[in-house]
């Protein structure tokens, strides 16, 4: 079986979990969002998932092996990579030389790849040789995105993408993320604004205090759960699946 998964997870930071309980899974060609406001365990969730928070209870699965104590480089040649902030980008190289950062486990294949990455994301092509610190911030936040998939991953984790961008970029970014999916890539983003990422993913994920509270596909996920979430009012039935 093909899929990234995570199960009955508990974790968290000093002894203290942030997470209660949580389970997840994506499988490539599916794009699912994970809702939640500021603290609901959505960034510690994506951490978990790329390998760079251990458990204290449940297992996570690459493709049906058991990685729960695979620390994050292993789970990045398995196919799992992870885009947040800081953007993993150095503002003094050009956009070409950052790309080449990412594929640095690939090193034979870094031609093909660079040109795999320009035909996803055209926007950087005529960038090429642009510093990335001269880019625009969407511009950058697909660099990053660029970077990771040089690795031809099968697996993105992608952390509030929209942080720092303007509605009108994001939507652009949100575009790219559903596309990624459409070409066979599994994604798991995590996103403080419901409405672009329901309309661009597969399933849904609303976490409230690290604990999920209505999980299935974007049509089924109620007003009222998300207010449940976001307002902390009284959440509606969920449909988990």
């Amino acid at each position: 079986m093909s899929e990234l998964a995570v199960t009955g997870i508990f974790a968290g930071y000093g002894g203290t979990d942030v997470l209660r309980d949580v389970t997840l899974d994506v499988s490539p060609g599916q794009c699912v969002a994970v809702l939640g406001p500021n603290g609901a365990g959505k960034s510690t969730l994506l951490k978990v998932l790329s390998g760079q928070l251990r458990v204290r209870e449940g297992t996570r699965t690459i493709d049906g092996a058991d990685v729960t104590s695979w620390r994050p480089y292993k789970a990045a040649r398995a196919g799992v990579r992870w885009v947040g902030e800081p953007r993993p980008i150095y503002p003094s190289l050009t956009v070409e030389e950052n790309l080449a950062i990412g594929g640095v486990v690939a090193r034979r294949e870094i031609k093909e790849a660079t040109e795999r990455v320009y035909r996803l994301l055209e926007a950087l092509r005529p960038k090429r040789h642009d510093r990335a610190g001269s880019l625009s911030g969407g511009q950058q936040q697909m660099l990053a995105i660029g970077q990771a998939l040089m690795s031809n991953p099968h697996y993105l984790c992608l952390d509030e993408p929209s942080l720092g961008l303007a509605p009108v970029v994001f939507g652009e970014v949100a575009r790219l993320i559903s596309d990624l999916a459409e070409h066979g890539v599994g994604i798991v983003w995590a996103e403080q604004f419901p409405e672009i990422a329901k309309a661009r993913s597969t399933h849904v994920v609303v976490l409230s205090a690290g604990a999920v509270i209505a999980s299935g596909p974007p049509g089924e996920i109620s007003d009222a759960q998300l207010e449940a979430a976001y307002l902390g009012t009284r959440a509606q039935p969920s449909t988990v699946s």
